[in-house]
């Protein structure tokens, strides 16, 4: 199975719900792959679910999964992918589990070595970036302002969270994220329950947009300060100043700089920067780079700054940028990259820049999509009360192409 180029562990070890209770193989498949709703089925059901069996043993057979493209796709450019990191961190348990699939697929006993369970949506922020499933602040606009809404259910499925308990003494990974998790009531349970049960050596990693540190009479830094391992915190910052506040409507910069260099004092912690790359940033990725290096928003040893590449909204991607546009980025880029080499910056960042370059080729949609662009941009910017022309001057001529 490791020369198997189809094979992920994930569907063994794991089973991810968006906040609407859409269960999945993990939370980057298709996301028309539903196997359920966690609203309404059991952990097991969700499980051993028709699609997930049929996953399992295709997997086996090294079939090519449709709900896995993401990945393919990763994998053709770049090194990696959600599937290779799945089987970095858990194909050690492959001779426990694999070989015990039933013949149709299905699991007699399930181990969740990885959670990532999103219980409901809310948040305090409305980025431009995401959509009322991930946000409900961006829910409540959606309602307020006449568009096509669909509420979005908490989950109130208290026997779903007693199952996820239940698997605390299995797991070896959590993964936070939202909404906003340090927001979200379910994430203090969780780890208020790990606690207890004494299984404080569970590694646990945050997306989160680190506006806030303490929930209701609860200190976070006080609750991670009884976990053994380094706490990982990937903070979700797209820009600084006027822009990070822009493209993450919400944002108070200031806080988030103040809440990011609290983190950084604590030894027990890891904190690196999780960039969403976009339309807005791609042509200033140089400029964001300089300023969090200048403010030293790393630590040594631990120059982490991941870039997600987006695909959706696909009319707010970088991929949809006219050409020229696109030759700017990639100037930049190369240059940054030069800068950053010299300063002794480590393989994993230089090449999470690099692999921007054949990407941004990778797609050419300008035609296809700058109306639409045109229109969200106009419509948010009236609702919010903001300016793309002001606040981007860079890509002010888009408005007009």
């Amino acid at each position: 199975m490791i020369d198997n180029k189809l094979f992920c562990m994930y569907p063994w070890v794991h089973i991810h719900t968006t906040p609407s209770g859409n269960a999945k193989p993990c939370c980057i498949s298709d996301p028309e792959f539903e196997i359920g709703n966690s609203n309404s089925s059991s952990l097991m059901e969700l499980v051993n679910s028709e699609k997930m069996n049929k996953l399992r043993l295709d997997m086996m057979a090294g079939k090519r999964i449709p709900a896995c493209e993401i990945c393919y796709h990763q994998e053709r450019h770049s090194p990696g992918s959600g599937r290779t990191q799945a089987n970095k961190s858990f194909l050690k348990y492959y001779d426990d589990l694999v070989p015990h699939t039933n013949p149709d697929g299905s699991l007699t006993e399930f181990k969740m070595k990885y959670f990532d369970i999103r219980f409901n949506n809310i948040c305090n922020m409305k980025c431009r970036t995401c959509n009322a499933e991930y946000s409900s602040q961006w829910e409540m606009e959606d309602k307020k302002s006449g568009r096509e809404f669909i509420r979005i259910i908490k989950n109130n499925n208290k026997d779903f969270l007693s199952e996820v308990i239940d698997q605390i003494p299995n797991i070896d990974s959590a993964y936070f994220a939202g909404g906003e998790p340090l927001i979200t009531e379910e994430h203090y349970i969780m780890l208020e329950e790990m606690i207890r049960q004494g299984r404080t050596d569970i590694s646990l990693t945050y997306n989160t947009n680190l506006s806030n540190l303490k929930y209701k009479d609860r200190d976070l830094l006080s609750l991670w300060s009884k976990f053994t391992n380094s706490i990982i915190i990937n903070a979700s910052i797209d820009h600084y100043g006027k822009r990070a506040e822009y493209i993450r409507h919400g944002t108070v910069w200031a806080d988030i700089e103040d809440n990011y260099n609290k983190l950084l004092k604590n030894s027990n912690i890891k904190i690196g920067i999780n960039t969403v790359l976009s339309l807005f940033n791609i042509l200033t990725l140089d400029d964001f780079y300089q300023y969090t290096i200048g403010e030293k928003m790393y630590r040594r040893g631990y120059n982490y700054h991941a870039l997600y590449k987006m695909d959706s909204p696909e009319y707010l991607t970088a991929l949809i940028l006219p050409a020229k546009h696109k030759e700017d980025a990639v100037g930049r880029i190369r240059v940054l990259i030069g800068k950053l080499r010299r300063m002794g910056f480590g393989y994993q960042m230089l090449n999470e820049l690099g692999t921007i370059i054949n990407w941004l080729g990778s797609k050419d949609d300008w035609e296809n999509q700058k109306e639409l662009f045109k229109q969200e941009i106009s419509r948010l910017d009236g609702i919010r009360n903001e300016n793309f022309a002001n606040t981007f001057p860079e890509l002010a001529e888009l408005l007009d192409l």
